[in-house]
């Protein structure tokens, strides 16, 4: 009787365990729709359904709206029932009540659903080299079948992969069956795939046969594999004398001391070799570094001086002055490092109580100063008594600044940082007008261009390249601008989104700088320090965003996206589907767009470019059977050389390094300056952005497209 007394409690125990209630106390994550794309016949409904992650959040609860124009195709209702109310191309969106996450489908409105009946491919059989790609396009029938979208497969993705665009990619040799079948009715047509041998080196060659270097100096080499399209193109690197020069395998090369030494690169398939004579130096007169940094306070400086701020990293310090100190707490910086800092723009700087930041004096609140920094502290250059505080906007004191940097810091290596509110095609280094708000004159991107190229010709330094540009500000790292600044600078360096107030962390890369580390690694450095002290690339409430660019190919890549360009304008295709091609760009990431400031906070007009291809290449509408696909390849190939290293927040969604500008609306179109030939050179673009945006207009103008001029107070 015991025995059986102590089973049946154990039995009751076990049974009050499992049906015990589960508790959700988990943050919102993320939220997923059951689809992201659907196509419904007019005056016809279907259900979507939002999922919130994690199984266990705490608030599942969601609220459904269809963005700005989409209402007049569809409706939605508080459950997430879609109704058709008209043809054409609209967006829903679910928005968690927590956390304000977002999923979103796009609706197609047709009059009539037609069946698919059939599809093909342009090829039943290919033979493709290893490490080669081949397109397949699919062609499905009849053609005005409504749903054409399709899927792809691989019978030996050991032999061969397949996109979701059709792209086969040779892995290994062999045979493979590609498989197309269309989402309607699936339907399936085939096209074999046989992989041969790939194609083998024959030589390899450098971009420099010698090379003089200074002891700690640091320059690259380029291997060059012929043929072209040689399936391994990999090498490795050595130093005939690593006591002189020592080299990664990169091909950057380090001078160690004053000697000779021959690099080789060496090619894996072939051993195939090619040699550089490196000739090592005593240091020159110039020195190694000089970073110019334009720090226009505003707002950003203003609101917080002297004050205690909850999470800033010293007390009572406006973000400027943060900075600055954050730049003199670095240790151990070298002689030939010059770190020269222009103040202004703000009208209230931060008291320097107790010496703190400078050497016995506080920055002017009333005039533009000239710093540099010094055993610790900034020292001040000269007080610029007769440039008023407020003219950091303006060109020509910009360009008064380069010229100071040039004759009186010169070095092998100059880098120009702007620090302030960015405003993408609308500039940046906005003052502060004493009312709390960024409303005077800014510099646009023609105007940093101008001030540079004067400045350079000037000091007798035109036709060289400085290191880099920076913006340490909002959401200027734009394709556009970086095309136009790469006649005077290797790298760009900035945000694509809303900067976080307290910007770069400046004691995570002056540390690599100051020890001599290259280029790149410094470059990289800012990026990942940034990303990190916002959070993490892992954190799904970091929307941060920070990338840089090789201007070397900024060339390379607007030819790509004018000739894109240049044929969506000769097929009219913008033109004829108008409103279809900017829902598309709505749906693409965007930037400084918050649901706080309605459906869209379109200002700005910045997607990211790489999301915008990906998306319009996958729209049938608009790419049937994979038409503009070449175009679309060629802009993704320069792409991948353009952004050097670009890294972001998990909250940052498809943000790739470098964004595009698409006038959003005709309200936007005179606050945002793109006239071709002036504030842009992708001149086939500017046309379609131009005469092609959206029809909706709900935001003010304020009439002057060098000027704030909105109002905002926020701390950007």
């Amino acid at each position: 009787m015991k025995l059986f007394k102590r089973l049946f409690i154990t039995l009751l125990a076990l049974t009050a365990v499992g049906c015990a209630k589960v508790v959700n106390t988990a943050e919102v994550t993320g939220v997923e729709l059951n689809y992201t794309s659907y196509t419904l016949e007019n005056n016809s409904s279907f259900q979507l359904e939002a999922y919130v992650k994690p199984d266990n959040a705490r608030n599942k609860s969601v609220t459904w709206s269809v963005q700005g124009i989409s209402a007049n195709y569809i409706s939605v209702s508080d459950t997430g029932l879609v109704t058709a109310k008209k043809t054409g191309t609209a967006r829903v969106l679910a928005t968690t009540v927590e956390k304000k996450l977002t999923a979103s489908c796009i609706v197609t409105v047709v009059a009539q659903i037609v069946p698919v009946t059939s599809v093909s491919l342009n090829s039943t059989a290919l033979s493709i080299k290893q490490g080669k790609t081949a397109t397949l396009t699919a062609s499905v029938y009849p053609s005005t079948a409504t749903n054409k979208y399709v899927s792809w497969s691989s019978s030996n993705t050991n032999v061969a992969t397949i996109s979701n665009s059709g792209v086969i990619t040779a892995v290994n040799q062999g045979s493979s069956t590609i498989t197309v079948t269309t989402n309607d009715g699936h339907k399936t047509a085939t096209c074999v795939v046989t992989v041969t041998e790939p194609t083998r080196v024959t030589s390899v060659s450098l971009n420099k046969s010698s090379l003089s270097l200074k002891v700690d100096r640091t320059s690259s080499l380029i291997a060059n594999i012929l043929p072209s399209d040689a399936y391994d193109k990999s090498v490795s690197w050595s130093s005939s004398n690593v006591n002189v020069a020592t080299v990664n395998n990169k091909g950057e090369i380090t001078a160690k001391a004053v000697g000779t030494t021959t690099i080789t690169a060496t090619t894996t398939d072939g051993g195939f070799t090619a040699n550089c004579s490196v000739t090592v130096e005593e240091k020159g007169a110039a020195d190694e570094w000089t970073v110019l940094i334009y720090m226009c306070g505003s707002t950003l400086e203003s609101d917080y001086a002297n004050k205690s701020t909850q999470g800033m990293p010293y007390s009572k310090c406006g973000l400027a002055t943060c900075d600055i100190r954050e730049i003199i707490d670095v240790p151990n910086k070298p002689d030939d490092v010059n770190i020269v800092i222009e103040t202004g723009g703000a009208q209230t700087w931060t008291n320097n109580t107790n010496g703190k930041y400078s050497n016995g004096y506080s920055i002017s609140s009333q005039y533009i100063q000239r710093h540099h920094v010094e055993n610790g502290k900034i020292v001040l250059d000269e007080g610029q008594d007769k440039i008023k505080n407020e003219y950091m906007g303006k060109q020509s004191v910009l360009q008064s600044f380069l010229e100071y940097g040039f004759n009186n810091y010169p070095a092998d290596k100059t880098a120009l940082i702007l620090w302030n509110h960015g405003g993408g095609m609308q500039g940046a280094c906005f003052n502060d007008d004493g009312n709390g708000y960024c409303v005077t004159d800014g510099l646009l991107g023609k105007e940093v261009v101008d001030a540079v190229s004067t400045a350079m010709s000037k000091c007798g330094i035109s036709g060289q390249k400085l290191e880099f540009i920076g913006y340490d500000a909002c959401m200027m790292q734009i394709q556009d601008l970086a095309e136009q600044y790469s006649p005077y600078f290797k790298y760009m360096l900035g945000s694509q989104e809303l900067e976080s107030g307290t910007g770069w962390d400046y004691d995570t890369w002056l540390d690599d700088l100051y020890a001599g580390k290259d280029t790149e690694t410094v470059l990289k450095a800012v990026v990942d320090g940034f990303i990190k002290d916002n959070g993490g690339v892992n954190d799904s409430s970091n929307d941060q965003t920070l990338s840089y660019l090789k201007l070397e190919y900024a060339a390379s890549y607007k030819d790509a996206w004018e000739e894109f360009a240049l044929h969506l304008r000769n097929d009219n295709l913008v033109a004829n589907n108008r409103t279809a091609f900017n829902e598309l760009i709505f749906s693409t990431k965007k930037f400084a767009n918050y649901p706080s400031e309605g459906a869209y906070y379109r200002d700005y007009g910045l997607s990211d470019a790489k999301d915008f291809i990906n998306t319009f290449k996958s729209n049938s509408t608009l790419n049937p059977s994979g038409k503009y696909n070449t175009y679309l390849q060629n802009i993704l190939s320069a792409h991948s050389n353009f952004v050097g290293y670009s890294s972001c927040g998990k909250g940052a969604g498809n943000a790739y390094g470098v964004s595009m500008f698409w006038n959003i609306e005709s309200a936007t179109k005179s606050i945002n300056p793109y006239t071709a030939g002036t504030d842009t050179n992708f001149v086939n673009w500017a046309y379609l952005s131009n005469n092609y945006y959206g029809t909706e207009s709900t935001i003010s103008d304020s009439g002057d497209d060098d000027d704030w001029g909105w109002g905002y107070n926020y701390n950007w």
